[in-house]
């Protein structure tokens, strides 16, 4: 079972795919650096609460999207 770091990683890497973005375009929008997504989606760096409403936007996404619509197990990462 994934922890919550891999749940969200991995939620945000089939969102910016299912977006069609580059990590470049998706680091641009957030202010970020590419090595930051990077790490993001590799579960390499910790996702502060304050931050998911800036990545959701850049994703074009909403919060229950990236959290709820996440694979089965990275779902229960997140107690959802």
């Amino acid at each position: 079972m994934p922890d919550l770091r891999t749940a969200i990683a991995n939620a945000v890497r089939a969102e910016r795919a299912r977006a069609q973005i580059s990590q470049d375009q998706l680091a641009e929008r957030l202010g970020w650096t590419r090595s930051m997504v990077t790490k993001t989606e590799l579960g390499q760096r910790d996702i502060a609460a304050h931050e998911l409403p800036g990545i959701c936007r850049a994703l074009g996404v909403t919060l229950d999207r990236l959290l709820v619509d996440a694979d089965p197990a990275d779902r229960e990462a997140l107690g959802i």
